[in-house]
């Protein structure tokens, strides 16, 4: 079973480890945002694939460089999909892809192929508020066949090795288990102290426990800071699985949360274009309330979506942790994350400047059984009570239920269980 974490005794222990252990943990934290800040790009797209197989298509970049045109990188195209994603660094960048039949990571005659544009230059300049080179690439989009060739410039610079093709960073539909290696509680503290290691090795992705069923309806579970999908396993047990499939959001919980939120909301939406499904539920924890309101709004009034139709909501922080400012104010590296956990800050008034939408309904969870007075208000060992019931967040919503649990047994407990299959139907 994977620990709880509680946001206060992350943020206190880091504060601790500040001293103890000369910064180390935020040195490191230092240099991945800085690289991710500095160096790190996506490139995201979707290849149609023309022949019945539609697997073993490889996707590869080539970098413009001083001595010519490079082989850069390759990744699996998602064969369920079509999706594929690179992350680049700055630099000009050209596309293609073709169906390695013979699995020799080759391109060799007469297999599928394409290329983006004719081909096409991607620049990226590191400079996300230049609207003509932006630093994360959208919709390049091409298709593959058999009747299309890679331009004869770049044929020969199709060798690979397993070392240059890797995984795509974006994960929509993919399978998982709960005894996965990838569940388990390291890879949680990953994603809140070394987001772009975690980005590297897991992605931000939507995971599947099965294949999509038409005749279900998708429950959408988003984990708090340092958590993991495993942590709704319990949940997960109870719920109806001939009415409901499981959905997990899992990304790097110590992003900012709106470039967490929005890439939910991207996920989401390539789903839904896929599936066409005409209903979802989501349910959050902790600081994934904060993530999925974001998420919500922006898939109602950006998207113009309006297939989720109920939200439920466990121990959200909806006015973030006073403990967070001062993790902003003395560590020397803090956490994106604590930033917009800081009550009133921008991300959260941003939270309540529109309203969730009455074909949504809101359902408000939250535990009340905690002792940590030394630090805060009344509280559930974690969050303040104040927080986890902000007037704005109770006024929306259709019903509040409160637990005697503190903040991360609330998940475990029978009376918050008999409630999820109460609200969900059995």
């Amino acid at each position: 079973m994977i620990k709880h974490h509680c946001f206060m005794g992350l943020l206190c222990g880091a504060l601790t480890a500040m001293l103890l252990l000369q910064g180390c943990m935020f040195f490191k934290l230092k240099e991945e945002l800085t690289e991710f800040e500095d160096d790190f790009a996506l490139l995201q797209g979707n290849i149609d694939v023309e022949s019945p197989q539609k697997k073993d298509v490889l996707v590869v970049a080539y970098e413009n460089t001083p001595s010519g045109t490079n082989l850069y990188q390759a990744v699996l195209m998602n064969p369920q999909s079509g999706d594929y994603s690179f992350e680049v660094k700055k630099g000009t960048y050209y596309i293609g892809a073709f169906e390695d039949l013979n699995h020799n990571l080759s391109y060799d005659d007469g297999e599928p192929a394409g290329f983006y544009g004719k081909p096409d230059p991607i620049v990226i300049t590191g400079e996300p508020m230049d609207p003509r080179h932006p630093k994360t690439r959208l919709g390049i989009d091409f298709s593959i066949s058999d009747r299309k060739r890679l331009p004869p410039g770049y044929q020969g610079k199709s060798v690979l090795t397993s070392e240059t093709v890797k995984h795509s960073l974006i994960k929509a539909g993919e399978l998982v288990r709960f005894d996965d290696p990838i569940m388990s509680e390291k890879y949680g503290s990953m994603g809140y102290w070394q987001p772009l290691s975690f980005l590297r090795e897991i992605g931000f992705g939507i995971f599947f426990l099965e294949k999509y069923d038409k005749n279900k309806i998708p429950i959408l579970f988003i984990h708090g800071a340092v958590g993991t999908p495993i942590g709704w396993k319990g949940t997960v047990e109870r719920i109806n699985r001939n009415r409901y499939q499981p959905w997990f959001y899992y990304y790097p919980s110590g992003l900012p949360l709106d470039k967490i939120s929005k890439a939910l909301n991207s996920l989401v939406n390539e789903l839904h274009h896929r599936y066409g499904f005409k209903e979802m539920v989501v349910v959050a924890q902790s600081m994934g309330g904060l993530v999925a309101r974001s998420f919500i709004l922006q898939n109602v009034y950006e998207s113009r979506q309006d297939f989720i139709k109920m939200f439920i909501s466990i121990s959200t922080p909806w006015n973030g942790h006073r403990m967070s400012e001062k993790g902003v104010k003395q560590a020397p590296t803090p956490v994106p994350s604590w930033r917009d956990m800081i009550p009133n800050s921008p991300f959260i008034e941003r939270l309540y400047e529109r309203k969730l939408p009455p074909f949504i309904k809101h359902y408000l969870l939250f535990s009340y059984r905690g002792n940590c007075s030394m630090f805060l208000e009344n509280n559930d060992g974690t969050v303040e009570l104040a927080s986890e019931l902000d007037y704005r967040a109770q006024s929306e919503a259709e019903q509040i239920y409160g637990y005697n649990e503190d903040h991360g047994s609330i998940v475990f407990s029978e009376p918050y269980l008999s409630k999820m299959g109460e609200l969900l139907g059995r």
